[in-house]
């Protein structure tokens, strides 16, 4: 009986042991950021846990504005910017494993969220038709399958509805965004918004897509359903990246002119701060965990850490030449 007893204590404790590691092995997330930097043509991975630079990838001379990585953080999707190659490199391999020519240039580089679709936007600072398209990229086969020429001028960012069904396109010489059907491959609406919209990014509930407007310094806030703009924010001079907390409360926004991130309130439009940096704030993204604000800088070539309860840099990392947007993978 005594020896029966103790197998029994001795398989519980070893039960709450194995239990509490599981706990605390789950409750950890530990991801990936990946970060494309142009002028060196390399991307960054960067370690969320550690907070530090953990590999440097190098593709070529330069590299495209965008990234884009699927869910199970297998593939990365990155392109030469100016050649019209996208590569597919592989992160178990850690080589390039396949290059899809696109025969247009390659500024923007984004994936639905259920990684089924990666889409490109053409777009450069100057009207020109050849840089009017959006490319899809069906990725269970890495290939074009649908090619849309826009009636608007050099697509840059995008981002996508919950559903993955609708793509947002920021169109920087036309003031105005494409709403794409994405099974379609079609344009079904342009909404106008201010001056040199740069990027897009809808609110959670699926409500609002907020747009970026470089050359007004604001921000445009658009009806989803009306596919309206109905109000327009005076942010900061340059106002070029977005992000929205996952609670739908604040909308961060980086400022390359004035050098600075603005935090907004999303119901009341207001200013709550104002937070300097050392450069030109580029890109930012909100931490998986919604801990940290990560922005990047395209002078100092350096990525920012803020503390989003305090608004305090809390860490400065250096990454490599003019880094611009951010894609995650969790581990």
């Amino acid at each position: 009986m005594k020896n029966i007893i103790r197998i029994l204590l001795i398989t519980i404790v070893l039960g709450l042991i194995g239990t509490y590691y599981f706990i605390t092995n789950a409750n950890t997330d530990e991801y990936l950021a990946y970060i494309p930097n142009v002028d060196d043509g390399t991307i960054s991975v960067f370690n969320t846990k550690n907070k530090e630079v953990q590999n440097t990838i190098k593709i070529g001379d330069e590299v495209s504005h965008g990234i884009a990585a699927t869910n199970d953080g297998e593939k990365i999707y990155t392109g030469d910017l100016n050649e019209g190659k996208v590569f597919i490199y592989d992160t178990n391999s850690k080589k390039i494993t396949n290059t899809i020519d696109t025969g247009k240039r390659i500024h923007g580089i984004d994936i639905t969220p259920n990684s089924k679709y990666v889409l490109l936007a053409s777009g450069d600072l100057e009207v020109n038709d050849k840089y009017n398209y959006i490319q899809i990229i069906d990725t269970k086969t890495d290939e074009i399958i649908k090619t849309i020429k826009t009636s608007s001028k050099s697509p840059a960012h995008i981002d996508f509805s919950k559903d993955s069904k609708i793509a947002y396109v920021a169109n920087v010489m036309s003031n105005d965004v494409s709403i794409v059907d994405i099974e379609k491959g079609k344009v079904t609406h342009t909404i106008e918004v201010g001056i040199m919209p740069n990027e897009t990014e809808p609110s959670p509930d699926g409500k609002y897509l907020y747009v970026a407007n470089v050359q007004e310094g604001t921000l445009s806030v658009v009806d989803i359903k009306s596919k309206k703009e109905i109000d327009k924010i005076k942010v900061s001079a340059g106002t070029h990246g977005i992000a929205v907390t996952s609670d739908n409360k604040y909308i961060w926004t980086t400022n390359r002119y004035d050098k600075n991130i603005a935090v907004i309130d999303a119901s009341t439009s207001e200013i709550i701060k104002k937070i300097d940096i050392k450069g030109e704030p580029n890109h930012v993204s909100i931490s998986p965990d919604n801990k940290y604000a990560y922005v990047t800088d395209l002078e100092t070539g350096k990525l920012n850490i803020i503390d989003v309860e305090s608004f305090e840099i809390v860490k400065e990392v250096k990454l490599g030449k003019e880094p611009h947007e951010i894609d995650f993978i969790k581990l």
